[in-house]
């Protein structure tokens, strides 16, 4: 009977690559949020426009969740060491839940905000510049949501696709507020609050949405149905039978343990290749598989003979 395997990609200089494409991208990002924060804070408070200010508030949020990604991405880059053997990866996604903490706060934020404006009143400031502000902001919020989302499903980063879907909140705040300044414009001063508290409810689903997938990887959630990776393995020769199939980890980094049952008497040496074989068919149809560990055995009625056999006669 073969021993198990464990066969580990070894991360080498495309991991750095990666962590730092992941880093540039969460800087460019932080840059453009403060830049938008720093515009609605201004003229908020210029104006008067509290709406305004709560969404400049929740940009500098956004900043926020870009410093906690990359702090996240610097920790999950760390290789493997003995306390840890599989890894920093899940780093990444517990900095992802710090987001979701974030877009907690700012759904506090908006509305608390928006009950204050509903039942104590007040009217802001509304000149044509303010539009041109919010316009402007949305498109650059836009930008950077669908940018930094295409970015991180092509370096398969959680902390990417969730602060994207950070920066999209964003955008939807800034549409409540468009919303809340052509009402106050035109005397319907309890637009402003009601749209606010639309995007809390937006808010809270996108965070639901980031909380169940980073749950998922923080409890082992398989990543690939069994049957997908059996039917792989059964295409080597010499494989019998592939069961008890288990995969977890992050969608570019996912561990793979299996059975493999071998025809009887196959060699150890044998044994060995054959499942070689398998994981590097098993890695190249599946390219987020970073380690594959096949446990070899012979098939059960030959294990239970073996057991159940009587004991050879003495000559």
């Amino acid at each position: 009977m073969a021993e198990p395997r464990s066969e580990s990609a070894n991360p080498g200089p495309h991991g750095d690559r990666r962590t730092a494409a992941i880093r540039r991208v969460l800087w460019q990002v932080l840059l453009l949020n403060l830049l938008v924060a720093v515009a609605k804070l201004v003229y908020g408070n210029v104006t008067g426009a509290i709406s305004m200010l709560a969404d400049g508030l929740h940009s500098l949020m956004d900043s926020s969740s870009n410093i906690v990604g990359l702090v996240g991405t610097a920790v999950a880059a760390r290789p493997p060491d003995p306390g840890h053997p599989y890894g920093h990866r899940k780093f990444e996604v517990i900095s992802a839940l710090g987001i979701v903490f974030l877009l907690g706060l700012a759904c506090y934020e908006i509305l608390s905000n928006s009950l204050t404006r509903l039942f104590e009143g007040g009217t802001p400031i509304v000149t044509p510049l303010s539009y041109v502000i919010m316009l402007l902001t949305m498109a650059v919020n836009g930008g950077v949501s669908v940018y930094e989302q295409r970015r991180g499903r092509a370096l398969a980063s959680v902390i990417l696709v969730a602060d994207s879907l950070h920066t999209r909140s964003d955008l939807f705040a800034s549409m409540a507020v468009l919303i809340g300044l052509t009402g106050s414009r035109l005397g319907v001063a309890w637009l402003d609050p009601v749209a606010a508290i639309v995007v809390v409810l937006l808010i809270a689903r996108v965070g639901y949405r980031i909380v169940v997938a980073s749950l998922d990887v923080l409890a082992d959630a398989r990543v690939f149905h069994p049957e997908e990776i059996a039917a792989t393995a059964m295409e080597v020769p010499g494989v019998i039978d592939c069961h008890d199939v288990r995969s977890r980890g992050l969608p570019d980094h996912v561990h793979v343990d299996f059975h493999l049952t071998v025809a009887p008497d196959t060699p150890t040496r044998t044994s060995h290749a054959i499942a070689h074989q398998v994981v590097d068919l098993i890695q190249e149809r599946f390219p987020g598989v970073r380690d594959v560990t096949p446990h070899v055995e012979p098939p059960e009625d030959e294990e239970a003979g073996a057991a159940g056999a009587p004991p050879a006669e003495a000559p």
